[in-house]
């Protein structure tokens, strides 16, 4: 049996209670598109944590607002459990607990997941990250970690190894491993050089801090660190934009500020109009690149409070 999972800490905490429990023996990471576009086959061998929900799949775990509205919607009697819950490690471990007892030593776990999830974090945590704050930025693809080629490999080595970690070390063990540093260091050191980019890629419209990275490279950094700029934060919402597969599609991310709380948009549901999907307070939907500019003027005027036809 496979966890099949997206690969940030919501997704490797999920899979490593599976595994605990002796539910799977074998994590697979994949993304969103890789479900959605059919790219990776699904059995019914395979558990699925924190991604779209697939027919031919043993049980799904998920918690995503945008699959309560997807067409066709999710049948009634499909096996597993979708929760509009903090994480989806959080569905996966209140769905087993009555089952697997032994699961309660993990609740600490998962409340930091579930803090993680939903940002609740301070200006400390996105500029000096401790803890399982730091192990989520490693791990949240939004990090632009690894890199290519063999920096990826490494990275996803590494990645690999975290659920057994998870499982029988503590955080502080897993932080202080040499492997584990070497991330670390290369997450600080290119802190300060991602925040130089934002400040030339991203500007102020009005309540949206707009960012187009199209045609460049952002170093690793967390996605949150935007909100800690000064210069940014009369903002409520981020919309970036950037490359994606060249001349097939590119990528729109979109997400309430976490220290500026007034947005009013559900990201996901917008998301949601354009073949992606997400929560209420973060998405992400990736156009073609002929639809690119028209979806990123709609997805504009939607988050300035303006409506948009789906017509």
């Amino acid at each position: 049996m496979k966890a099949i999972v997206r690969g940030d800490l919501d997704g490797i905490v999920s899979a490593a209670l599976l595994i605990a429990i002796k539910q799977v023996d074998e994590m697979v990471v994949v993304q969103i598109k890789d479900i959605v576009d059919g790219n990776i086959e699904i059995t019914d061998q395979d558990i699925i944590c924190n991604l779209p929900y697939h027919p031919d799949c043993y049980l799904w775990f998920d918690h995503h607002t945008s699959e309560a509205r997807k067409t066709p919607p999710i049948p009634i009697n499909f096996q597993g459990a979708f929760v509009l819950a903090d994480s989806a490690a959080r569905v996966v471990y209140d769905y087993f607990l009555p089952f697997h007892p032994k699961l309660e030593k993990y609740v600490k776990l998962v409340e930091e997941v579930d803090k993680f999830d939903r940002a609740d974090l301070t200006k400390d945590d996105v500029l000096n990250p401790r803890s399982h704050v730091m192990l989520g930025f490693l791990l949240d693809p939004r990090s632009r970690m690894p890199g290519d080629g063999e920096n990826r490999l490494r990275f996803e080595k590494w990645r690999a190894r975290i659920p057994d970690l998870l499982i029988h070390e503590g955080i502080e063990d897993i932080l202080s491993l040499q492997e584990t540093q070497h991330w670390v260091k290369v997450y600080m050191e290119n802190q300060a050089a991602a925040m130089e980019v934002y400040r030339k890629t991203t500007r102020l419209e009005g309540n949206i801090i707009y960012s187009d990275f199209r045609g460049l490279t952002v170093p690793p950094a967390n996605r949150f660190i935007i909100y800690s700029m000064p210069e940014f934060s009369a903002g409520n919402i981020t919309v970036q934009v950037s490359d994606g597969e060249p001349d097939v599609w590119y990528e729109i991310s979109i997400g309430h500020s976490i220290f500026n709380r007034t947005s009013m948009v559900d990201v996901g549901d917008l998301c949601s109009w354009y073949g992606g999907g997400g929560h209420r307070a973060v998405g992400v939907c990736r156009p073609s690149s002929d639809d690119v500019e028209q979806v990123l003027s709609e997805v504009l005027h939607a988050c300035q409070g303006g409506s948009i036809s789906h017509a």
